[in-house]
């Protein structure tokens, strides 16, 4: 399995073939998302579980100039 991410995209390949005396079984994934514009390629993370889920983060960027807007109570 590979996971890549450019710029804007992150792409995930796998790959798993099985062959016995009878028959072969090939099984490809190709998927590829879009990411945020300005997520730091360096900051994804991406682990397979045992269940074989596939669990990709990318930390969201800060937006500019947000800020907390505190909440008075009257």
């Amino acid at each position: 399995m590979n996971d890549r991410s450019s710029d804007l995209t992150q792409a995930v390949h796998a790959k798993h073939e099985e062959k016995s005396e009878s028959k072969s079984v090939y099984r490809e994934y190709n998927r590829e998302f879009m990411l945020p514009k300005g997520t730091n390629p360096e900051s994804i993370k991406s682990s397979l579980s045992k269940d074989g889920v596939l669990t990709v983060e990318a930390p969201l960027p800060a937006i500019e100039g947000e800020k907390l807007i505190p909440i008075a109570q009257n």
